[in-house]
């Protein structure tokens, strides 16, 4: 139940959440026009998601399924491993910031540290359980959506990497192979954690695949929240989160509409590669265009 209730409200915050992002932003709204603009730019926001979740109850369609944890109670562990991954990120944060150490090299750094040795302790001790295969998508099946995951990907990777300022773009040297070994081995670990353990959870717990697709999507949008905003509630600067907010909302809507093509490819083909290596592709134009 909580879960359908979440899946019915959370797309009504989305909408919101865009609505806002596009009417504050500098230069959109005159005064003049307020109100006119204000409608106008709500009716749209309604109509694209509108369309955007008749397009993903398509696209989860079916009935195959390719992994399953065969339990019903995976869900709270696999997001309390997740809690755990965040709190050890924004420690290790805190205590690099507070010895000077802090910077964006530093802050992938632990992320790829949390991300990989908190999962892999949880399944160790088998607080969580990794999901069986049970059955495979055909080659041709296989190919066509290894294909059309790639191309988007590239696309999207190229895109990125052509709006960047040439002079922020890293030179093409060692550091290159280290900054791609990173992206490879985070999209991997993020892949793991957020398709191949929650989505799958979610889909055994709640049966619906739109749910599990949709709701693993938000969590993985939500867990890119900077760590300055973090440590903002903390403080109580709701000024300050207020601004982040403004500044982060349209990158949790991309990682959240990134998270559900991913989720789309994961649940058509269960296969780990093609989602690690996409994902991976996604964020590799990003990382060519301003290194970390």
């Amino acid at each position: 139940m909580t879960s359908r209730r979440l899946t019915q409200t959370l797309p009504a915050a989305l909408v919101a959440l865009t609505w806002w992002t596009l009417v504050s932003r500098p230069g959109v709204v005159d005064p003049a026009f307020a109100g006119t603009i204000y409608v106008a730019m709500f009716a749209v926001t309604v109509v694209v998601f509108g369309v955007l979740f008749l397009a993903l109850r398509v696209a989860t369609g079916g009935s195959v399924i390719y992994w399953s944890t065969n339990r019903r109670d995976q869900v709270r562990p696999i997001g309390w491993m997740i809690v755990a991954g965040v709190a050890v990120m924004l420690a290790a944060g805190s205590i690099l910031a507070g010895l000077g150490l802090f910077d964006v090299g530093a802050a992938w750094a632990t992320s790829l540290l949390a991300w990989t040795l908190v999962p892999a302790a949880f399944l160790q001790f088998k607080w969580v359980i990794w999901p069986t295969r049970l059955s495979r998508p055909g080659p041709l099946k296989l190919l066509l959506f290894g294909v059309v995951a790639i191309c988007v990907a590239a696309a999207w990777s190229y895109a990125a990497f052509s709006a960047a300022p040439a002079a922020s773009r890293i030179p093409w040297d060692e550091s290159v192979i280290v900054s791609l070994g990173a992206v490879i081995v985070g999209a991997t670990a993020e892949e793991v954690i957020f398709r191949v353990l929650l989505l799958t959870a979610l889909l055994d717990r709640t049966g619906s695949r739109l749910q599990a697709v949709f709701l693993s999507s938000v969590a993985f949008g939500l867990t890119h929240v900077p760590g300055e905003m973090a440590q903002s509630v903390a403080a109580g600067d709701w000024t300050m989160i207020q601004l982040i907010a403004h500044e982060y909302a349209p990158q949790f809507l991309i990682q959240t509409l990134t998270g559900l093509f991913l989720g789309v490819i994961w649940l058509r083909t269960g296969s780990i590669v093609l989602i690690a290596a996409t994902h991976a592709l996604f964020n590799t134009g990003g990382m060519l265009a301003s290194g970390f």
